[in-house]
């Protein structure tokens, strides 16, 4: 019964714990909604659909915290609705790297750098890792991309059921009699409009488009364009009628339509994106939070995602990129603040790794997760407070990396320990950036600006200072940009509101600035929601902090030794139950056999 009861008790606790470590993670964000017509791809029907589907795919491979992904999901959108009608032979999809669910497959499929966009022909080999397709904020040049790899697929068999989209061989337009209306497109081999038009039209029954190079002497000399690309319609009785001329896709479309018409045939519907209207907008709750309160919340949620997610996406972690690791968890382990669980956590990762030389991104997760549960390092809830965005897509990550970075740069500052010195800590976090900061674009940037590091960084303070202007210089470049939470605007800080004597005539006085960072760094709000009225506690409170009899410090005694302290109590009920019933058993029970009155054991009168 004992162990029945204690096992249970086990089993909810550890139910606790696991769903306790990771709202974060599993929440579904992403750029991209059913509505805008393409494929919402994640672990469950990836290998289903792009591997052992019918067509080929297009699929992006994104981070829904990175600013660029952020600016190439508007083209990438339009470029999806342009080849919608396409979708009988090449869908266009995308697929959430930064949802912990998806991590395996991102890993699979050696993404190593955010967007990535990548071209699959039907069938592929299933280790297949697809093949780079160039992404560009112009949605014709994509389209123009596609239309390449679909010749290509064809070309080498593939694809057998769209209709012929090589350039034709032939000396003599042969007429099909399932056709009712052919048409010819002599065209450059540079031009694709071609090609587009007979994709577009492939769907529709009896009708067929060839297309022709103009180094087909026998056709050029047969139907004597005087301009490319020429549109023609061959009659059933082999008469040739140009319909238009010159590089007009529209005006083609036209002249085909009418055709179609008059052959009382339905044409083909081809979306105009003008009509397509973007849902942008969201919900407007409440008021921007004070950005100038540090949350621990968002510190460990950060911490996590930064360990449980990016670091591990890597299929195998080695030279450069682990000694970046390894330093990355020194620094956490020396300045990072949290609970002597978390302390512990970090150093378990760290000895893990020691002395390898590469490590399995999916082995570090799976370690990751089982001291996760172990040790139960976090002291909040892991929900993002002062990193909150007015929308899921907004701040959250990038938000708390920020924050991260500039917490272990003043802590170090404050700290003064030999462990690391200002150039040290700055360099240990471009590390992390350039190896595992999920957006290549951000990450290029920031490790453009840390050339000045050598130069300008001879102390802790000068890191404090160092993080700060590079901070506000990515501001200024991101003002305004598709990233930019509109609710919380990319500014200089701090605010005049803030720190009243950080500017002197609209100059910095770095003096002041720098005492603000401190104090704004080193003193951290332990708030589990927005509406705790929990106190903040300085930084070094809270990485010291065990077993205090303090009701203001009840909240990390509760969190860290919740799961210890009713164990005890449960184990110690339980143990005084079973001393109980043994005592009954083995000495009240043995000494009524002896006597059977029952007085004996009231007493002898």
């Amino acid at each position: 019964m004992s162990i029945s009861s204690g096992g249970r008790f086990f089993t909810v606790a550890l139910f606790a714990v696991t769903f306790s470590v990771t709202p974060i993670l599993t929440e579904r964000i992403g750029l991209y909604e059913d509505t805008d017509l393409m494929e919402i791809l994640d672990v469950n029907n990836f290998y289903d659909k792009v591997i052992n589907g019918n067509t080929s795919f297009v699929v992006e491979f994104y981070n829904a915290f990175c600013g660029h992904c952020m600016r190439f999901a508007t083209p990438y959108k339009e470029f999806g609705l342009q080849v919608y009608g396409w979708r009988k032979y090449v869908k266009v999809g995308v697929i959430d790297c930064s949802n912990q669910s998806n991590s395996q497959t991102c890993r699979n499929y050696e993404v190593m750098a955010y967007p990535t966009v990548r071209y699959f022909p039907p069938h592929p080999p299933s280790n297949y890792i697809g093949e780079d397709f160039f992404r560009s904020m112009n949605p014709q040049t994509m389209k123009t991309v596609l239309i390449n790899k679909l010749i290509e697929t064809q070309k080498n068999g593939n694809l057998s059921f769209l209709c012929d989209i090589q350039p034709y061989k032939n000396n003599l337009v042969t007429l099909d009699s399932d056709n009712l209306l052919t048409f010819v497109i002599i065209d450059t081999a540079d031009n694709k409009v071609a090609q587009e038009l007979i994709i577009e039209y492939c769907p529709v029954k009896k009708v067929k488009i060839i297309y022709a190079l103009n180094n087909n002497t026998a056709l050029v000399e047969q139907f004597k364009p005087i301009s490319y690309p020429s549109l023609y319609r061959v009659t059933n009785n082999n008469q040739i009628v140009l319909l238009a001329s010159g590089n007009n896709k529209t005006l083609f479309t036209e002249f085909i339509n009418s055709d179609l018409h008059t052959a009382h045939l339905t044409p083909f519907s081809i979306i105009d994106i003008t009509t397509k209207i973007y849902n942008m907008l969201f919900s407007r709750g409440e008021m921007p939070k004070d950005n100038a309160i540090v949350y621990l919340s968002d510190l460990e949620a950060t911490m996590r995602y930064s360990l449980d997610h990016e670091v591990i996406l890597r299929n195998a972690i080695s030279g450069d990129a682990l000694s970046a690791l390894k330093s990355y968890l020194e620094l956490l382990i020396e300045y990072f603040p949290t609970s002597i669980r978390g302390k512990k956590f970090l150093k378990v990762i760290s000895e893990h790794m020691s002395n390898s030389e590469s490590v399995s991104g999916e082995e570090l997760g799976n370690f990751i997760n089982k001291y996760e549960l172990f040790l139960n390092p976090y002291v909040t809830k892991l929900k993002w407070i002062g990193c909150e965005g007015s929308h899921p897509m907004y701040r959250r990550y990038p938000c708390g990396l920020w924050t991260l970075f500039h917490t272990l740069t003043v802590q170090a500052s404050t700290k003064n320990l030999q462990a690391f010195n200002g150039e040290q800590v700055l360099n240990t976090i471009a590390g992390y950036v350039k190896h595992f900061f999920g957006c290549t674009e951000c990450s290029e940037h920031f490790m453009q600006m840390t050339t000045t590091i050598k130069n300008n960084v001879s102390s802790f303070d000068d890191a404090v200072l160092w993080l700060w202007s590079a901070h506000n210089q990515v501001n200024q470049r991101l003002a305004g940009d598709v990233s930019e939470d509109p609710m919380h605007p990319k500014i200089l800080f701090p605010l005049k509101a803030h720190c009243e004597t950080c500017r002197q005539n609209d100059e910095w006085n770095k003096t002041e600035v720098l005492a603000y960072l401190k104090r704004m760094y080193s003193t951290i709000s332990i708030k589990q929601t927005p509406n705790d009225n929990v106190n903040i506690e300085p930084l070094n409170m809270i990485a010291s902090k065990h077993l205090i009899d303090d009701s203001k410090y009840i909240v990390f005694d509760e969190e860290e030794w919740k799961i210890d302290v009713s164990t005890c109590m449960i184990s110690y009920i339980l143990s005084c139950l079973v001393l109980m019933v043994l005592f009954y058993l083995l000495v009240i029970k043995k000494r009524c056999k002896k006597n059977k009155y029952i007085y004996f054991i009231l007493g002898k009168v």
